[in-house]
């Protein structure tokens, strides 16, 4: 079978994405971190470029304490840079899981994340997306919702 080199630079780009996002698995197929050793991720808490927000809603039905940190951005999408920080989550703060999306990369502990959590901190009210770099481990050794959006 030929394969134009068009098509194959698309298929060898779409398989490099995949591979660098880390094995997938049972959870919606949710991407592991990649554990990298590298330093963590610096966040900011102000917004400058567009934030682009992926539809989201409440699927998942878990609720609890499970920042894993405390003052934690509630941002208004999946990303560090572009996304403006709505609230702080902190370690006493109860939150209700919605679901999990694709987003920026963030580093801590030496483990790079791409996947966020959309979750209401119950306690002030606050709505948005949460790295799971920050949320606590979850039995199956991920990180945040186990329901994709």
């Amino acid at each position: 079978m030929k394969v134009s080199s068009a098509l194959a630079a698309v298929l060898f780009a779409a398989t490099t994405s995949l591979a660098l996002m880390g094995t997938a698995n049972a959870a919606d197929d949710k991407p592991a971190p990649v554990h990298t050793g590298a330093a963590d991720t610096v966040e900011s808490g102000v917004g400058s470029l567009a934030c682009a927000s992926p539809a989201h809603s409440n699927k998942d039905t878990r609720s609890g304490r499970f920042f894993d940190a405390g003052n934690v951005n509630i941002r208004r999408g999946p990303h560090t840079s572009s996304c403006t920080s709505d609230g702080q989550g902190q370690l006493t703060h109860n939150v209700d899981y919605h679901c999990w999306a694709l987003g920026d990369s963030v580093t801590r502990n030496g483990s790079t994340y791409t996947t966020w959590t959309y979750l209401r901190d119950t306690t002030t009210g606050v709505q948005g997306w949460v790295s799971d770099a920050y949320l606590d481990l979850n039995s199956n050794g991920l990180r945040g919702s186990l329901v994709a959006c």
